[in-house]
């Protein structure tokens, strides 16, 4: 399976661009002044987190028989986070992140994820209360109707409460497939493998 970057065999660094004219063309698709800086994590990548965390983490081969799709997600969300431990990008999730991880039938995933993620809710203050109002708010009209899952709805007025300028989420099938129905929106719906774009043409700033 091809991934998104490839590996110098000899160095083990990654090769992100083969010639200037790559780079001076995703600079301008992609500017500085666009990356993600504060980032609220969908459910759905918080379990790529913590399910992928030592390809995520430490650089491991994926696990065989993976989704095409979801390896690229985790491929750059490995790129990202090895990015993003030396610059200072915020990463969120809320309340409603912790009741969704707390239906988790397995025991031991329940757990590993819930310790990642009470690590970025933010549950408690003035932010906490705005985002909890306006997802109830957002919930009881039809604002975002054209996301059929309640839930999803919820999820993303918290990171517009939040403050957060991109949702991050892995669910192609309804939200992404949704976004450009969306009303206009202060927040960026992003797929990981979209989060790497943005940061990929400045990843040399923090290497």
């Amino acid at each position: 399976m091809k991934g998104l970057e490839e590996r110098d065999p000899r160095s083990g660094r990654w090769v992100l661009y083969r010639s200037q004219v790559e780079h001076s063309r995703d600079c301008e698709q992609y500017p500085y002044e666009i990356i993600p800086s504060r980032v609220f994590l969908d459910t759905n990548v918080v379990n790529a987190l913590v399910k992928h965390a030592a390809h995520i983490f430490e650089q491991e081969p994926l696990i065989d028989g993976l989704h095409q799709t979801m390896a690229h997600d985790v491929e750059a969300l490995m790129h990202v986070f090895q990015i993003g431990s030396r610059a200072n990008w915020e990463l969120v999730a809320s309340s409603k992140t912790l009741e969704e991880i707390s239906q988790t039938p397995i025991e031991d995933l329940r757990e590993t994820l819930m310790d990642y993620a009470v690590e970025i809710a933010v549950c408690s203050g003035e932010a906490a209360d705005f985002a909890l109002d306006l997802g109830r708010r957002i919930v009881g009209s039809n604002f975002l109707d054209m996301l059929p899952d309640r839930n999803d709805r919820e999820l993303l007025a918290h990171a517009i409460g939040l403050q957060c300028d991109v949702f991050c989420t892995c669910d192609r099938s309804t939200i992404i497939r949704r976004r450009d129905r969306l009303p206009k929106l202060p927040i960026r719906v992003l797929t990981p493998v979209e989060w790497w774009l943005h940061v990929k043409p400045w990843a040399g700033l923090w290497c």
